[in-house]
C-alpha cells in the first residue's frame, strides 16, 4: 500500500518540478531576449489627429496592423493582415481612416480599412491578382488608391478605393472592347506625374491595341479608347490621355511637375506637349521641390529653403486651387531634417476639411502636424518598440518576475496549478526528469528520422493519471518503400493527432520499432553519404515549371540509385558525372553532384522546417509527385523562409504545418540569416554561371545589378524557378560587401 501511495506521489508532483524548471528558464530567456522578440515595425502612421498610432509589424505568415493610443501607448487592437514573404503594403488615408493594401501569394489583394477606434472593414479579399510586386499595380494617386490587375477568372479590371469606398470595372467586350483583353499594362509616366491622369494600355485578342482610364465615372466605368490604324503608339497615347483628361475635367496643360535640371522647383506642364512652363510663384522660393497632389483641391509643393537642401532649411507650402491660396507651412516643417528633402523616401497625406497633414517615411517613420498652426510630431519604429517594453521588464529581479507572471501564459498558469499541491520527493523526481529525457534522446538517435501519416488510432484500455494510452498507426516511407509501424503514446484527448495527421517519428530498423520526434529531439548529425556515384542514365518527364523534370540513374558498388530531380535551365545533368548521394530518413538523395572545389565535409545543420504553404507542380516521376514547398526555418531564436522542391511519394500526404526536417549548409544558412538583416530591393540578373549542385539544387554564382551597382550572389537556388539573364530578383544585400541573396525569384 506505501508503494502505490508513493507511486501515486510521483505521477502528481513530476509536472510540478519539470514546470518550475521550464517557467524560471523561460523567464530568464524572456529577461535576455526581449529586444529580440520586438516586433520589427515594417510601417508607421499616425491617426485621429496624432492621437492614434498604427505600426505594421512582421508575423510569422504575414503582418500585423497595431493600433495603439498615442499618450497611454496601450495597445487599442491588432488586425492580421495577409501578406506575402515580403511584406509589401500601400497606404492611403480616407474619411479618417487608414487603407492598407497587401498582397497574398494564395489569394491575392488584400483591402483593410482600419478606423481610429479600433474597427477593420476588409474591402476586398482574394478576388484580385496581378503579376509581379505590389508596388508595380497599386499606386496612391490624389488622395485615391489606384488599383490595375485581373480576377481569379482571368477578367482584367481597373479599380480605385476612394473615400473608402472600393469600385472597380471590368475590362471586356461589355466595356466597349471589339474583343477581350489578353493583357494590361501601365502607360509610362501615368502615376510619377508623367501624365494627367493614369492610363492602361491593353492588348486585344484580336491584335489590336485599346487604352483604358484608370479613373471610374460616376456609373463605375472606364473610359475607353480603340488606338487608330496606322498610327503611332505615342500619338494613341497622347489622345488618349487628352480625351479621358477631357472627361474627368483635369487640365493636362497646367500640371505642376518639379523640373529635372537644378535647382529643381516646381514649374507648370504640359503633359500632352511636354511642354515646361514658367515656375510656380509660391510666396518664397523653394528649391530641390517635391510636387505631392493631396487630394481633388489641395497640393503640396515641399523642398528646401535653399538651392543646396543641406545649407537650407525645410519649407513647404500647401496650395487650395478652390481658393487659389497657399498657406506657409515652413515652420512647422522645418522641425525636418535637411536630408529628408533629398531622401524621397517622405510621403504626405491629407483629406479635403482635415487640418490635419500626415507624413510617412520608407525609413519606418511617421509625423503629423496641423496646418493652421502648431508645431511638428516625429516618430520613429525604434521609439515605438519601447513601447513593447514593460518598465522593469528587461532585467531579472522581482519585479519583472511578477510583470512575466501576471502575463499569464499558458506555462505560468499550468505551474501555478501544480505549486498548489505540497513539495515531496524533489531529489528522485529531479533524477527521474534526466532519466525520462536521456531516454527519449537515446530512442530517437538510434533511429532515423522520417515523416509520416497516422492512419489509424485506437485506445488500448490502460489509463495513466486519467490519461489513456492510445495506439497510433504510423504509414512512413523508408529506403524507397512505404511502411507501417505501431507507437503506444499516453496523450491528452485534446491533443492527441487525428487519422490522417502529418507527424515526425524516428525508426529503428533493427528493432521495428518508432516513436515521436518533436522539433527540439532533432540530432544535429551528418546524413549517410555515398561517394562518387556515377550518372549513367538519364530519363526526361516533360517540363516542370522554367525547368525539365529528369530521373537519374547512378550506379556505385555493384548497385543503382534512381534519383528525381528538377534540372534549372541553364543547367545540364550529363551521364559519365560524378555524385555524392545521401541517404536520410530512409530515402536516397542528391548530396552533392559535380561540384568543383567545394569544402569536403562542409558543416550540414539539421533544422526544424514548418510548411506554411504547398504547392503541387504537374510532374510525377515513379509513383512520386513533385511539390514545392515554403517552410519556416528554426535555428534557436532566428527564423526564415525558404522554397524548396521535393518529390514526395503519392502515398505520402503532407499538409501545411506539417514539421519536417531539413538539412542545409551551415556557412550558406548563416550568410542568408545576415543578409537577411540588411536592405533588400529589385535587381536584375546580367550573369549566372553554375557549379554543380549542394543537394538537388544548382550552385549557381549571379551577378546582378542594381541602381548601377553591381551584387555577386552565390547560393544554390530553386530548380523550379530558376535564374535567367534578365530576371528581375527581390534580394537581400549589403552595401559594403556587394554580397546578396535571393529573396524572391522572377517567376516566384
Amino acid at each position: 500500500m506505501k508503494k502505490s501511495i508513493n507511486l501515486l506521489n510521483l505521477v502528481f508532483f513530476v509536472p510540478a518540478v519539470i514546470l518550475s524548471f521550464v517557467v524560471w528558464n523561460d523567464y530568464k530567456q524572456d529577461v535576455a531576449h526581449i529586444q529580440d522578440r520586438l516586433h520589427t515595425v515594417e510601417g508607421l502612421f499616425y491617426l485621429d489627429g496624432g492621437s492614434k498610432v498604427i505600426s505594421l509589424t512582421d508575423s510569422s505568415d504575414g503582418m500585423d496592423a497595431i493600433l495603439y493610443d498615442a499618450a497611454t501607448h496601450q495597445e487599442v487592437t491588432k488586425v492580421h493582415l495577409r501578406s506575402n514573404i515580403h511584406n509589401e503594403f500601400v497606404s492611403s488615408y480616407q474619411k479618417g481612416n487608414l487603407v492598407i493594401a497587401t498582397t497574398d501569394d494564395s489569394t491575392g489583394l488584400q483591402l483593410n480599412v482600419i478606423g481610429p477606434g479600433g474597427h477593420v472593414e476588409e474591402l476586398v479579399k482574394g478576388t484580385l491578382e496581378f503579376d509581379g510586386f505590389l508596388s508595380s499595380a497599386v499606386h496612391n494617386w490624389e488622395g485615391r488608391m489606384m488599383v490595375g490587375g485581373k480576377t481569379d477568372h482571368d477578367t482584367f479590371v481597373v479599380g480605385e478605393v476612394r473615400d473608402g469606398v472600393f469600385q472597380t470595372a471590368y475590362l471586356n467586350e461589355d466595356a466597349g472592347l471589339p474583343t477581350r483583353p489578353t493583357s494590361m499594362s501601365e502607360v509610362m509616366g501615368s502615376f510619377n506625374g508623367g501624365r494627367a491622369i493614369p492610363l492602361y494600355e491593353l492588348d486585344l485578342k484580336d491584335g489590336s491595341t485599346a487604352y483604358a482610364s484608370g479613373l471610374l465615372s460616376a456609373q463605375r466605368k472606364a473610359a475607353i479608347r480603340i488606338e487608330p490604324e496606322g498610327g503611332s503608339a505615342f500619338d494613341a497615347e497622347d489622345q488618349a490621355e487628352r480625351q479621358f483628361a477631357a472627361l474627368a475635367g483635369v487640365d493636362s496643360a497646367s500640371l505642376w511637375r518639379t523640373e529635372s535640371n537644378e535647382p529643381k522647383q516646381v514649374r507648370t506642364y504640359d503633359a500632352v506637349k511636354g511642354d515646361w512652363g514658367d515656375v510656380v510663384k509660391t510666396p518664397a522660393p523653394v528649391f530641390q521641390a517635391t510636387v505631392f497632389p493631396l487630394n481633388d483641391r489641395e497640393t503640396l509643393i515641399f523642398g528646401s529653403t535653399a538651392k543646396d537642401e543641406l545649407k537650407g532649411q525645410v519649407t513647404g507650402y500647401l496650395y487650395d486651387r478652390q481658393t487659389r491660396s497657399f498657406t506657409d507651412l515652413s515652420q512647422p516643417l522645418s522641425g525636418l531634417e535637411p536630408k529628408d528633402v533629398s531622401s524621397g523616401t517622405l510621403s504626405f497625406y491629407k483629406e479635403i476639411g482635415d487640418a490635419t497633414l500626415y507624413f510617412t517615411d520608407e525609413e519606418k517613420s511617421a509625423g503629423w502636424l496641423n496646418v493652421k498652426g502648431g508645431t511638428l510630431t516625429r516618430m520613429t519604429g525604434e521609439a515605438l518598440q519601447t513601447w513593447q517594453i514593460a518598465e522593469g521588464a528587461d532585467r531579472i529581479s522581482w519585479n519583472s518576475f511578477a510583470h512575466y507572471l501576471k502575463r499569464g501564459n499558458a506555462l505560468v498558469i499550468n505551474w501555478a496549478i501544480w505549486l498548489l499541491i505540497p513539495l515531496v520527493l524533489f531529489g528522485g523526481l529531479a533524477f527521474l526528469i534526466r532519466v525520462l529525457t536521456g531516454r527519449q534522446k537515446k530512442l530517437t538517435a538510434e533511429g532515423v528520422i522520417a515523416h509520416g501519416t497516422v492512419t489509424r488510432l485506437q485506445e488500448t484500455g490502460t489509463y495513466v493519471n486519467e490519461q489513456p494510452m492510445i495506439r497510433f498507426d504510423i504509414r512512413f516511407e523508408d529506403e524507397g518503400m512505404m511502411k507501417e509501424t505501431s507507437i503506444k503514446k499516453v496523450v491528452s484527448y485534446l491533443h492527441a493527432p487525428r487519422a490522417g495527421d502529418p507527424v515526425l517519428i524516428s525508426y529503428n530498423r533493427k528493432k521495428n520499432r518508432a516513436v515521436f520526434v518533436t522539433g527540439d529531439d532533432l540530432p544535429q548529425t551528418k546524413p549517410e553519404v555515398i561517394r562518387d556515384a556515377v550518372l549513367a542514365r538519364i530519363d526526361t518527364y516533360g517540363k516542370a515549371g522554367r525547368g525539365e523534370a529528369r530521373l537519374l540513374h547512378f550506379d556505385t558498388g555493384g548497385q543503382t540509385y534512381a534519383i528525381p530531380v528538377v534540372q534549372a535551365n541553364g543547367f545540364t545533368y550529363q551521364t559519365g558525372d560524378k555524385a555524392d548521394l545521401m541517404q536520410i530518413g530512409g530515402v536516397t538523395r542528391l548530396y552533392n553532384y559535380n561540384r568543383r572545389g567545394h569544402a569536403e565535409g562542409a558543416d550540414q545543420l539539421t533544422l526544424e522546417g514548418e510548411v506554411i504553404r504547398i504547392e503541387q507542380v504537374p510532374v510525377e516521376i515513379v509513383n512520386r509527385k513533385l511539390m514545392l514547398f515554403e517552410l519556416l526555418l528554426s535555428h534557436g531564436n532566428q527564423r526564415s523562409r525558404k522554397v524548396n522542391s521535393q518529390f514526395v511519394p503519392d502515398r505520402l500526404p503532407v499538409a501545411v504545418g506539417s514539421i519536417i526536417p531539413v538539412s542545409v549548409n551551415k556557412e550558406e544558412y548563416e550568410k542568408e540569416l545576415r543578409l537577411l538583416q540588411g536592405k533588400q530591393g529589385s535587381a536584375n540578373v546580367t550573369s549566372v554561371q553554375f557549379d554543380g549542385t549542394v543537394g538537388e539544387r544548382p550552385f549557381a554564382r549571379i551577378t546582378v545589378m542594381r541602381n548601377g551597382v553591381s551584387y555577386r550572389i552565390e547560393q544554390s537556388i530553386e530548380p523550379v524557378y530558376g535564374v535567367e539573364v534578365g530576371d528581375d530578383l527581390w534580394i537581400a544585400y549589403d552595401d559594403q560587401t556587394r554580397e546578396a541573396v535571393i529573396v524572391q525569384y522572377a517567376s516566384a
